[in-house]
């Protein structure tokens, strides 16, 4: 069974495959996420006014942390990759003819076999290098991760969710009080 897409929706995934990487993705999966976890937190009457305001803060804190925190050491990650793995390309009438290293510091350029590149062109190499560098950058950010999740989102979680929770708990009540008072009246 194959599956037929119309030519527009052929354009926009083949965009997003080979524009929205691990960076750019991260940040819509936290804008998508600040955008309705902290309204469930909110909207939850089975918690308490108290409970809610800093589940809601919480929420927020580790969003803007986590987000934020994640698509830097993304780009970092993956510029870092770049920088270590620069190339010289000699290149024939049409054809590459050859790719060495630009120095011994390059250590994530793999030595190529001729065979590999005999016949490619320098913009289809340079798209294949392009793929494996944002895959080798997110590969060495999720290793960063394991410790960033520890040494900065979680401090950095804990200020937003201590700055916020205040300023949720004065909304909350003041939701409250035309409730009251119409209760009275």
């Amino acid at each position: 069974m194959s599956i037929i897409l119309s030519n527009k929706a052929e354009k926009v995934i083949s965009y997003i495959g080979k524009n929205i990487n691990s960076p750019e993705q991260r940040l819509i999966q936290g804008a998508t996420a600040l955008v309705s976890q902290p309204v469930i937190d909110y909207y939850n009457k089975k918690a308490d006014d108290e409970t809610r305001a800093v589940s809601v803060a919480r929420t927020i804190g580790k969003i803007v942390a986590g987000t934020l925190v994640g698509v830097l050491i993304r780009y970092a990650s993956i510029a870092a990759a770049k920088q270590f793995s620069r190339f010289t390309i000699t290149q024939g009438e049409k054809y590459i003819t050859s790719i060495s290293r630009k120095s011994k510091r390059d250590i994530f350029l793999p030595k190529f076999n001729p065979d590999y590149y005999k016949e490619m062109t320098e913009k289809e190499f340079l798209q294949k290098y392009n793929n494996v560098i944002k895959t080798l950058g997110t590969i060495l950010a999720t290793v960063a991760m394991v410790f960033t999740n520890f040494l900065i989102d979680a401090p950095l979680t804990k200020i937003i969710t201590n700055a916020l929770t205040n300023t949720v708990k004065k909304q909350i009540e003041k939701e409250k009080k035309p409730e009251v008072n119409n209760a009275v009246g």
